[in-house]
């Protein structure tokens, strides 16, 4: 089931023009800011774009998060797992290519982020996320957890993506949000 929802997500995503894909980010970005203001400073791990996701980096420049610190994802592989670690960043900090060609910051200062901003190729109201299958995200909340760290999880995603049925499985950690272009949907 999830293999095809995610080609079907994937070619949704391909068909949105550039232009669309502006527009819908800034509708995000202008729920996200509302939903981060509402939780307080903190750390938050974001993403950077990839393969159509909606850009929320501009959201860093936000005179209104200001006392916000930033981090953003980093691919680690090691013989016995592989998982994301949080890499502290700044709008100015420089960048250099990582895994699947995703920039990461050059200088990784690790940090464990109070708030994860997740992308979604597709979501569930249920909080159930779609990914692209590595489980990036699954195996580094699953880690987190087992050492008593609970982010608050903001899936990221357009409001078309949304299936009306379930998929989540038992590995699944729910979303406790999830923002779209037309709105926040709180867990």
């Amino acid at each position: 089931m999830k293999k095809n929802l995610r080609q079907w997500a994937l070619a949704q995503r391909a068909n949105r023009d550039a232009a669309a894909v502006l527009a819908l980010g800034q509708q995000i970005r202008a729920s996200l800011l509302t939903v981060l203001q509402s939780l307080g400073p903190c750390t938050v791990g974001l993403y950077h774009p990839f393969k159509g996701e909606p850009d929320v980096l501009p959201i860093v420049q936000s005179k209104a998060l200001e006392a916000y610190s930033w981090a953003l994802p980093v691919c680690i592989r090691s013989p016995v797992e592989a998982k994301l670690q949080f890499a502290q960043w700044h709008a100015d900090d420089p960048l250099e290519v990582g895994e699947y060609g995703i920039p990461v910051p050059v200088h990784k200062h690790w940090v464990k982020p109070a708030v994860l901003i997740i992308p979604c190729l597709a979501f569930h109201r249920s909080g159930a996320r779609l990914g692209y299958g590595a489980g990036w995200y699954d195996k580094t909340l699953q880690t987190y957890e087992a050492h008593g760290h609970l982010p608050f999880c903001i899936g990221i995603a357009y409001s078309a993506s949304e299936v009306a049925d379930d998929f989540r499985e038992p590995h699944d950690r729910l979303l406790d949000a999830v923002v779209t272009e037309q709105g926040t949907r709180i867990g």
